[in-house]
Order: C-alpha cells, then structure tokens, then sequence
C-alpha cells in the first residue's frame, strides 16, 4: 500500500526535525572544541528552541484527533434516488406506551406546555398520519420528522424521536402480525430548535441520506402558521415556491392572535431568528446543550447555517444549491 499525503507528510516533517536537531548539535559540539566561530554560540539556543517548538507542532499535527471531513459526504448515501423531502415539524414530546391510538390522543404521556394541553395532541397524531401518508403516495421521497431534545422534562428524548416511533407504532402500512419492519424511507433530524431550523436542517438531513437537494419540499404543519413557513422561512432560504407546498391542519380554537404576537411578528423583523427573544428562546429549547454538526455534512449551506446580519430582514445573498 502506498503512503497517503498524511504519511508523507510526517516521514518528512520527521527527517527535518530530526536533520534539524543533528545540526545543531554538531554545531555545539564544534564551538566547545574550539573550532568554531563564537555566533555559534548565540545561535544554538535560539536553534534549540525553535526545534522544540517545531517538536510540539509535530506531536500535535501528528496525534491530534482530526475529524475526517470527507467522511461526512460520502459518496454512496444510502437514498441517492430519492428525490423528494416531506418533513413533519415536531411541537411536542411524547413518552407514553400507549397499546392504542386513542391512548395518545390523550394528554397523558405528552410533555407539554400548558398552552398545548386541552386538544392539541390529536393534531399532532393527524401531522404524522399525514406525512406518512404523502411519504406511501410518493416512492421517490424522504420523510423527516424534526424537532430537537427541546424539553429538560423529557430527558434526552427529541420532538423528532417520539413522532417517528407515534409513526411506526400507529401509522405504518403493514401485516400487524408480522415481526417489525421499519418504514425505511423514514427518519429524523434532531438538532431544530425553531421552525426555521426544522426547514433549514431537514434539507441538511436529506442531503446525508440522498447525497443531494430535494426537487420539492412539502411540510406538514399547523395551518395557522403557513404564512410564517411560506412567507418567511421559504422567503429567508430562497427557496423556489414553485417547488414548495404546505399541508396544513390545525387543532380546535383560534391559535392566530398568538401566532402574530409570538411568531409570525418576531421573524417578519428578524429573518434568521438570530437576535433577541427568537435567540433566547432557542437557548430555552436546548437544554441539554446539543450542538449540529451540519455545517460539514452540508458545507453547501455553512455560510447560511451561520449567517446573523446585523440589519435583521436582510436576505441571505450567498450562493444556495437550490438555485
């Protein structure tokens, strides 16, 4: 086998330090007999300690844990023909067992906020329903629950993690009587802390599994909140509408005064929810302090994952491999 340029790169690092060190102390070796010049004298410390500097810088270069790039965009992902993203947002986790689906139409088991309990649980089970059901109607598309560890009082069990295994256990086309198969064109993205990261990340997570961008986006939300996925978020990624859908359904009531107050009004004035109360909430939905790694699986979208303009309703003027 031959030597890779990291080896390469070593062996002769190491002959230089090492040709480096001899010198010097051939030359030290010369002054103490006499027969060299006295600048010797003065150079060999200055000598040895750039050798032992250029040592560290070798032992670390050299032993270093590193992480492997170009691991993280392999070339044989394991949907590569998949074309199409449907993502399900994630409001909520559950930790019940329920036997039967009128178990989890129930509060008990959800970890909620208190604006959620009374109803709203129903509608989320019909946003899984519904992306499992656009997931079976289309074979060329991708399904992604998302939705992060966003609740201390749910422990390390991520919005995305619980609605994938409401899917499975409720919602999953298949002979009940036989041992357990997976939907295989189904996963998760567990890092959104937003509803902007669950757009911005599921399109990250299509690209691990695919090795590219999707054709069309469809999310299944809240209807109340279209205009924010529509208007802001699609509006904030420059993604093309043509190419974008929304599957809208809401719980029982009139959700839209909090909407405009909470949501829609705060991101129409910050795009990228990167300043004051959109950014304090997110650190509030972190509370295990987990940190994505999609800036190098996507390197694509690096400078959009970190893009926080000081004039807030700035769109993002970089290159998007969406067009």
């Amino acid at each position: 086998r031959g030597k890779t340029r990291e080896e390469e790169w070593i062996t002769t690092s190491f002959h230089f330090y090492m040709k480096m060190l001899w010198d010097v102390g051939s030359m030290e070796k010369t002054r103490q007999s006499g027969r060299g010049p006295r600048r010797v004298a003065k150079f060999a410390p200055v000598s040895v300690f750039i050798i032992i500097a250029l040592v560290i810088v070798f032992f670390l270069q050299t032993f270093t844990p590193k992480v492997e790039l170009e691991s993280l965009n392999e070339d044989s992902p394991p949907f590569p023909d998949l074309e199409d993203l449907i993502m399900v947002a994630g409001h909520a986790i559950y930790l019940g067992d329920a036997k039967e689906l009128a178990e989890a139409e129930t509060d008990e088991g959800w970890v909620l906020e208190p604006y959620q309990k009374g109803g709203q649980v129903k509608t989320y089970l019909q946003h899984i329903k519904a992306g499992m059901d656009l997931a079976y109607s289309n074979p060329s598309s991708l399904l992604v629950f998302s939705g992060g560890e966003t609740r201390l009082g749910a422990g390390a069990m991520s919005e995305a993690q619980s609605y994938y295994w409401l899917a499975h256990k409720f919602f999953r086309r298949s002979d009940k009587t036989k041992p357990f198969e997976p939907f295989g064109r189904a996963t998760t993205e567990e890092h959104a802390k937003d509803s902007f990261e669950n757009l911005l990340f599921s399109l990250c997570r299509f690209r691990e599994m695919t090795g590219k961008y999707p054709r069309n986006f469809t999310i299944v939300g809240f209807e109340f909140k279209r205009r924010r996925f529509v208007e802001i978020h699609r509006h904030a990624l420059r993604f093309p509408m043509e190419r974008f859908q929304y599957l809208g359904l809401d719980p029982p009531g009139d959700a839209t005064a909090g909407e405009m107050a909470n949501s829609f009004g705060p991101f129409q004035e910050d795009l990228y929810g990167c300043h004051g109360s959109l950014s304090e909430k997110k650190k509030l939905r972190n509370p295990f302090r987990q940190y994505h790694g999609y800036r190098y699986s996507c390197p694509e979208l690096s400078a959009l994952m970190t893009y926080c303009p000081e004039k807030r309703t700035k769109v993002f003027s970089g290159e998007l491999p969406w067009g």
